[in-house]
């Protein structure tokens, strides 16, 4: 019996990619943060205190900032990024535009903080930009968004390693980097509680590719011709 293995080619199909960059010209943002987060952190100690809510939440979670003015530069560079990989991945944006539908700053409570995995539906685009955190503190982790893998999966030789066995990765982050991702890859955060100071304050965003009102306006003209 011949042993030899067979010679085959290997085709990485339907890959999920996450991007990651750090730029640290936006660090600046976190002074316009601070008087959001001080207002949320004394809302929610007011509300525990009047047994409004018998417990912190998970995270101090802020308005929609895209239209806040210190913020404006920032949500266009996001935006453009992000409609960039769109690109790259090979998407057919013509005829669309990017639409921003959320810009948060959060910031997990001392007293501990963490995310459930979860997505983002109506998005295409989503995205994080940290403004404080180590080593010390919480980590983003992506998990496997192929629901068919997930229900025959085998367990791995060494969940250490990133391979195509793996099932979930956990990024440490610094200040001042980004990682951008599909909408629809599931991701959580670890809980973290601060100490010595230490806080971990991140911006979340998501962004979707909708349809261009120019070219529906048009379309819709043509047809009233």
């Amino acid at each position: 019996m011949n042993t030899v293995p067979l010679e085959l080619n290997r085709h990485d199909l339907f890959p999920c990619s996450i991007y990651r960059g750090n730029d640290t010209q936006w660090l600046s943002l976190d002074k316009h943060v601070d008087p959001i987060i001080d207002r949320l952190k004394k809302e929610n100690q007011k509300k525990l205190k009047d047994g409004t809510i018998d417990q912190l939440p998970n995270s101090y979670h802020s308005h929609n900032l895209w239209k806040e003015k210190p913020f404006k530069p920032f949500v266009e560079f996001v935006m453009q990024q992000m409609w960039n990989v769109l690109s790259w991945q090979g998407y057919k944006l013509e005829g669309k535009m990017p639409l921003l539908q959320e810009c948060w700053v959060q910031e997990f409570p001392e007293e501990g903080g963490f995310h459930d995995i979860h997505i983002h539906g109506n998005n295409h685009m989503s995205g994080f930009y940290f403004l404080q955190c180590s080593e010390k503190t919480s980590k983003p982790s992506f998990h496997d968004p192929r629901p068919g893998k997930i229900m025959t999966d085998l367990d791995s030789k060494d969940p250490k390693k990133i391979t195509h066995a793996s099932t979930q990765i956990h990024y440490p982050v610094r200040p001042g980097d980004f990682i951008f991702f599909n909408s629809y890859m599931p991701h959580a955060y670890s809980h973290f509680a601060g100490l010595n100071n230490e806080k971990f304050r991140f911006v979340h965003f998501n962004m979707a590719a909708v349809m261009d009102p120019k070219i529906v306006q048009n379309v819709t003209e043509d047809k009233g011709k």
